[in-house]
């Protein structure tokens, strides 16, 4: 199960030059690798920590098929003809509270032009977004997860 969690801290203002930024903000605990299994269908628990209530917000997660090269290489870009885009389903059972899970499918990469060999995985780009709710200026949207998804080969896919 992953756990998100995103703290902005505040501090005095630093005296070091405008141009010489040497912190982040808002900050966060990086990319996340997610490794399946090929016709593996999952639940990734998210528990927002910032957050005490969703009932008001919309959660969207997807995962975006990468321009794999058959050769298990991590890729840099999205795939370059037309690529496969998964919106993930989401399980809330207790809306008014700060978890919930999103749901990678056994059949994510079925239509991906590049499929996974037994030394070789495949990858989509995955993210994650919260929009609050809010309107206007009030509004927040955040993007607590962003990362990829390793499919990994499985022979009892094979046909």
């Amino acid at each position: 199960m992953a756990r998100i969690t995103n703290t902005v801290t505040s501090q005095p203002m630093g005296r070091s030059r405008i141009t010489s930024p040497t912190r982040d903000a808002i900050q966060d605990d990086g990319t996340a690798l997610i490794s399946i299994v090929q016709g593996e269908q999952i639940q990734v628990q998210i528990t927002v920590g910032w957050l005490t209530d969703l009932s008001s917000a919309t959660i969207t997660a997807k995962v975006v098929e990468g321009e794999n090269d058959g050769a298990g290489t991590v890729p840099t870009v999205v795939a370059v003809t037309t690529p496969d885009i998964t919106t993930l389903a989401l399980i809330d059972t207790t809306p008014n509270d700060n978890i919930f899970i999103f749901v990678i499918p056994e059949t994510l990469v079925d239509t991906w032009e590049v499929q996974p060999a037994p030394d070789a995985p495949v990858y989509g780009f995955i993210g994650l977004e919260i929009d609050d709710g809010g309107v206007g200026a009030a509004k927040q949207v955040w993007k607590p997860l962003r990362g990829l998804v390793e499919v990994l080969y499985s022979p009892s896919e094979a046909v």
